[in-house]
């Protein structure tokens, strides 16, 4: 994970890391609030060896060395019972001998022979008197053990160079700093919570992480609308969904360069991507420019055009592959301003890969290729099937669908992987249901300080209700499919 990738983590966890840093502020708050007053303070002994003892440099220095060991002894005494059973009767602390013993700090500086006593207590008079009581304690220790028996001179000289103070303020509870401290680590635990999550987050957030993870153009951002549920078609002409088919409609004219790509399979790594949606939409936009478009609905397992159009379903596609009917009986057109053609899948077959590789099948894609200016194809997802990768060589391009927070990146990969190794032609992605741009509506030129008039509530898709069989004249004027080739309806 890069620098880039982290932030983005950041980003998308963003709530996350606030809630933890909130939580570690108010953490170190009660922490600090919840801690009884304690003072601190410390006392400073000098260990020597006695002057009289030391003859020469040679032997200065061995009774340095051996004031060094010998102050690391001392240290260890400051909190043995020995020291610590006097002070409390001394002073009537209502302490026990280990409790004082965990009050007290014992250092001694690197590479000297001083030792510093340090004391903790509740009461800031009470804890000066610890400390001196110690050190006073600690000095006579050293002094009868140095000399058990009373009658010679100690080589070693323990001297109180600092007494203790009695300290101004307390030492504890640091309110600031334990705020600053939970506030810190909540921030460092946010950031690593995101980035865990991140790293485990194998799905699709943005448009960027498809382009990082594919060398395939992205043809179109489909931005998410709430509606698109109940309402599959972009309505609206001026929003942000129907100018995203737009753009990818735009992207297709320079789809083939040297040949002109006129037959295009929209397919997704798994169901619920969104590709149904937008073969039906990229139809739509495709039509609103005047071209002569079929919709192809090859999905025999999980057909969706028919309720999504409100279409008839019972006979289709596999009614002309199994010669049970012509292709004139069956398409269907739907009414509007913009007129396309719909071949739903029909009956479902028991064997939909078997069928769609038939001859019969390419025969049929030669013609509608003849009769119309696109045919759009509505296939199944790669992964579940093989019903895709069938077709997929049959087509002038195939258009990946993936959606946002769903589609994982080892699916979209192993999706890309099935087209490569079934020689299909990958024009693009397109990527579904991500983040509306800001400017959600850009709206029709106005010229002259005229106000753009209303406009009919009417889709650049396909509309409200098809023919009910083919070669029958609808009541809202849509346009039968009629002979054994395939006549494209009138412009609308």
């Amino acid at each position: 994970m890069n620098a880039r990738d982290l932030i983005a983590g950041v980003r998308r966890n963003l709530l996350l890391v606030i809630l933890l840093a909130v939580v570690g502020t108010g953490a170190g708050l009660g922490i600090g609030l919840l801690q009884a007053e304690e003072y601190k303070t410390t006392t400073t002994l000098f260990v020597s060896v006695a002057q009289g003892s030391q003859s020469s440099i040679d032997q200065r220095y061995q009774g340095t060395l051996f004031t060094q060991e010998r102050v690391r002894s001392y240290a260890a005494l400051v909190t043995t019972p020995t020291v610590t059973r006097p002070v409390i009767r001394d002073l009537g602390l209502p302490l026990k001998p280990e409790e004082l013993a965990a009050r007290l700090e014992v250092d001694v500086p690197v590479d000297t022979v001083l030792l510093n006593i340090t004391a903790r207590y509740g009461d800031a008079a009470t804890v000066a008197k610890i400390a001196n009581a110690v050190t006073a304690r600690l000095v006579a220790v050293v002094a009868e053990l140095e000399t058990p028996d009373r009658t010679q001179i100690s080589a070693i000289r323990v001297k109180v160079v600092r007494d203790a103070a009695v300290p101004e303020r307390p030492s504890s509870p640091r309110i600031v700093l334990d705020v600053v401290l939970g506030l810190a680590l909540g921030l460092v635990g946010g950031v690593g919570l995101g980035a865990l999550r991140e790293a485990l987050d194998t799905r699709l957030h943005s448009a960027a992480d498809l382009m990082r993870l594919s060398d395939q153009p992205v043809l179109a951002m489909v931005p998410k609308d709430a509606a698109a549920q109940t309402t599959p078609l972009a309505g609206d002409r001026f929003g942000p969904r129907a100018e995203a088919y737009r753009k990818l409609r735009t992207a297709l004219r320079f789809a083939g360069v040297d040949r002109p790509a006129k037959t295009f399979l929209i397919t997704s790594p798994l169901m619920g991507d969104g590709k149904s949606t937008t073969a039906v939409n990229l139809a739509g936009a495709l039509a609103a420019e005047g071209a002569q478009v079929i919709l192809l609905e090859v999905d025999l397992r999980r057909p969706a055009l028919a309720g999504m159009l409100g279409l008839v379903g019972e006979a289709g596609l596999t009614s002309v592959l199994t010669g049970r009917a012509e292709l004139s009986e069956v398409a269907q057109s739907t009414s509007g301003p913009h007129r396309i053609t719909v071949l739903t899948s029909g009956p479902l077959p028991p064997n939909p890969s078997e069928l769609l590789g038939t001859q019969r099948m390419r025969d049929l894609l030669d013609r509608l290729s003849q009769g119309f200016d696109y045919v759009i194809l509505d296939a199944p997802p790669l992964l579940p099937v093989t019903d895709a990768a069938v077709l997929v060589p049959e087509v002038d391009g195939t258009i990946v669908v993936t959606r946002a927070k769903k589609t994982r990146r080892e699916e979209l990969r192993e999706a890309l992987t099935i087209l490569e190794t079934a020689r299909g032609r990958v024009i693009g992605l397109v990527f579904n249901c991500g983040k509306a741009p800001a400017a959600d509506r850009y709206g029709p030129y106005v010229r002259d300080g005229a106000q753009p008039q209303p406009q009919p509530q009417t889709h650049d898709t396909v509309q409200d209700r098809a023919l009910p069989a083919a070669g029958r004249r609808s009541k809202r004027g849509g346009t039968p499919v009629s002979g054994d080739r395939a006549t494209p309806p009138a412009r609308g």
